[in-house]
Order: structure tokens, then C-alpha cells, then sequence
């Protein structure tokens, strides 16, 4: 029995799901220019379980902000804009933004943000030495992964390295999410390919990319880890750790436990979080369902002449929820801070198309268990058409949105 919990995600132009064979349309493919936002967003007032919080926005203009990545050993933060540019914000030890800059320019590669298009994924290398952005080619829509240099906050333009591309037969279901692991290798989320209800059957073919989470080696040749969990299955693609998956908008890994957290879009009904314990290898070779199912309901039969070549065992979405409360999920990450000791332990998550920012608990805050009953509560904050959540160097949390610009978490007491 696949667990379903209600809590619920509505759909976004970048994350979403879609019936159209190019690109959603239930909302614009591109936003109002964005500006800083009030320091007041509306809090939900029946909030019991967590602390008086609020979100502290940056001082700073963002245009589109969609991901973010902290600096190792630093308060500075990278903000990456949909159409390509990177923004350097330096914040004194308060966390108050002292200065931006424009660290780096990509627009001319990305070209158009139409549709689920653009700069979607940024990450640092855990020692500081290399940036990686994660986009769309404006010259046909490719997923491309790249690499820079980086100096201290400075990145080093001419040394773009090309680490991986993958071509897109759709504008839609690009993932694009980026993010190192605790074993040092690059984590990448690829969408299915986008259309709707998988055509292709790319999601449970592991000849192909696409509906993959990969994990890669970006100083090897192809970016393929050795040890991955597939390298010596013939005909499946080495870097892919774990299948299944629809349009996963952010993964992340918890600092403390290595556990992998992710958010997988849905296409009609239902969207879905993924918890997938370090201690049962974090995900690794797991087929999280799509299109065989999507949430915990079947539905697709598994037919080879689709493409389907790896299916079953599946493995259960922790938390379920219907478009009643939403309609797409943006993954978040667990709260390793200091600052809010009462989050410990807890994740965090949002949906594009409900303001409401929510955890889900399990087990204790030090030893998270798989088994048991996930608890889903608000956290008491709302923020319109999040995107994103990322830790600074000190583990506390931003938030960021696509309209209304990047905060932090903070207790307001």
C-alpha cells in the first residue's frame, strides 16, 4: 500500500505540470518584474506547533530570482535570475546585505525563459573552487550543465566547461535542480521530457535520461561516477541514480543525515514528497513510480512498447496531496540552523500556487524514521510563488520567490 497523507502544492510555469503537448498555460510564462518585497508577508494565525517567525526579505532588487547557493565559509550568497544573470549579495555577520554585484552573465546561452525555460539550477563546489549552473539552450531548448571557476567570489567567465547536455523534446518538465551531495557528487533532477503523461515513457526507460535523477562525477569523462548503480546494467545511462520521476522541482540532502528529500510534480491530482534514507542508501537505484503511478494511484500500465525498462519495485512517496490545496510542489530542505532551535530536524516545503510554507516531522529530530506517520503542520509563514529553498553557510534558510524576491527565515522574538 503506497502512503497518502493530505497536504497539497498547486502548479507553476517553471515546475509544472501540464496537459498541453508545449507548455502549461494556467499562468504567465514570465513575471512582473520583481522588487523588494514588505518585511511583514502575511503569517497564518493559527499556528501552534512552531515559533513566531517571519520572513526577513534581502535588501536587494532581484529580477525572477529562482535558485540560490551560499559560498562555503562565507555569509555570501549566489542568486541565480531566471533569464541568466548571477547575482554576488554579500551580507555582514547580522545577515544584513552590505553590497550586490552581478558575478555573472549568461543570458545570451539561456536566450528565452518561454514556457519552464531558463537559468533553473545553481550549486558551489563544497571546497569553493567551481560554480555550476544548471539551464536551457537558446539555441534549442537542451538541458545544459556547465561549470566556472570560481576565486574566491569572483567567477572566471572564459573558463566555462561544458560538464553535460540532454537534449529536450518538449519546452516543459526540464527539472534542472542542481545540488552536491554528501559524498561529494553532483546531483542533478531531469523532468521526463515534458508533453503530458510521459509519451515517450522516459521516466521508466533507463536507456534514456530523462525523468532521472542523475548523480555525477564532473572530473570525469561523461560525469559518470564509477560507482553508480547502474554503470554495468546494459543499455542503461551510468549516471542515473534513482528513476521515476515526473518534473522534480527541488531535492535537497539533509546536512546532518545524508538523507534525500524530494519534491516530484504531479500531473493532474496529486503531488508528492520523497523521503529516501541515507541509511538505505539514499535513493540509490530506487524507481520512485511515474508514470505507473503518479502520487500513490496507477496511472499507466507498464508497457514495454513504451519504452518501460525498469519496472518495479517502487518505492512510496511519504507525503501525498491533491490539487485541492495546490498544484506543484517546490521541494525544500531540512532545518540544520541554530537560530530557531524549535525547527530542528524539521522540513520545509511549499507549493508554487499556495502561499502557505509547511514542515513535515518524522520520528525524532536527530534520528528521522522512514516508518513512521509523517506529520505534516504549517509553519506559520506564507510567501507567493515559491521556487526555492537554500541554506547559507551557517544553515539557516532562505526562501526564495519568483515574484516577490529572497528571504530569510528568522524568529521574530
Amino acid at each position: 500500500m503506497r502512503r497518502l497523507l493530505g497536504a497539497a502544492l498547486l502548479f507553476s510555469t517553471l515546475a509544472a505540470c501540464s496537459n498541453s503537448t508545449t507548455s502549461p498555460d494556467s499562468s504567465p510564462t514570465t513575471s512582473p518584474d520583481s522588487s523588494p518585497a514588505s518585511s511583514e508577508p502575511a503569517r497564518s494565525p493559527d499556528s501552534t506547533s512552531n515559533p513566531e517567525l517571519r520572513l526577513l526579505p534581502l535588501d536587494a532588487k532581484f529580477e525572477n530570482p529562482i535558485a540560490g547557493a551560499a559560498l562555503p565559509g562565507s555569509d555570501s550568497v549566489l542568486i541565480a535570475e531566471r533569464a541568466g544573470r548571477v547575482i554576488l549579495v554579500n551580507r555582514s555577520d547580522a545577515g544584513q546585505v552590505t553590497s550586490t554585484e552581478t558575478a555573472l552573465d549568461i543570458e545570451k546561452l539561456v536566450g528565452s525563459t518561454d514556457a519552464e525555460r531558463g537559468l533553473l539550477g545553481i550549486a558551489v563546489r563544497p571546497d569553493g573552487s567551481e560554480l555550476f549552473l544548471s539551464y536551457t539552450s537558446s539555441k534549442d531548448g537542451s538541458s545544459q550543465l556547465d561549470s566556472y571557476k570560481l576565486n574566491g567570489a569572483t567567477v572566471e567567465p572564459s573558463s566555462r566547461k561544458s560538464v553535460l547536455s540532454v537534449e529536450q523534446p518538449y519546452e516543459n518538465h526540464n527539472g534542472g535542480h542542481i545540488a552536491f551531495g554528501p559524498d561529494g557528487f553532483l546531483y542533478m533532477s531531469l523532468g521526463d521530457g515534458g508533453s503530458s503523461g510521459d509519451p515517450d515513457g522516459n521516466a521508466q526507460n533507463r536507456e534514456v535520461l530523462l525523468g532521472k535523477i542523475l548523480r555525477l562525477d564532473p572530473d570525469a569523462k561523461q560525469a559518470v561516477a564509477a560507482d553508480n548503480p547502474f554503470v554495468d546494467t546494459p543499455g542503461a545511462q551510468p549516471q542515473i541514480w534513482l528513476t521515476g520521476v515526473r518534473n522534480p522541482w527541488r531535492f535537497s540532502f539533509d546536512s546532518a543525515t545524508g538523507d534525500l528529500w524530494v519534491g516530484d510534480v504531479g500531473q493532474n491530482q496529486t503531488e508528492e514528497i520523497n523521503f529516501l534514507p541515507a541509511s538505505q542508501g539514499g535513493g540509490r537505484g530506487a524507481n520512485l513510480g511515474w508514470d505507473i503511478y503518479e502520487g500513490t494511484a496507477e496511472f499507466e500500465d507498464p508497457n514495454p512498447a513504451r519504452g518501460a525498462s525498469s519496472a518495479g519495485p517502487f518505492t512510496e512517496p511519504l507525503v501525498t496531496y491533491s490539487h485541492d490545496e495546490g498544484c506543484s510542489v517546490t521541494g525544500g530542505v531540512v532545518y540544520r540552523g541554530k537560530a530557531i532551535p524549535s525547527l530542528q530536524g524539521a522540513y520545509l516545503f511549499a507549493d508554487f500556487c499556495n502561499p502557505e510554507i509547511k514542515t513535515i516531522r518524522l520520528g525524532s529530530d536527530s534520528q528521522p524514521d522512514s516508518n513512521a506517520e509523517p506529520r505534516v503542520e504549517p509553519l506559520g509563514v506564507e510567501l507567493p510563488s515559491t521556487v526555492g529553498f537554500f541554506e547559507d553557510s551557517s544553515g539557516e534558510i532562505l526562501v526564495i520567490s519568483l515574484t516577490e524576491g529572497v528571504f530569510q527565515l528568522v524568529d521574530q522574538n
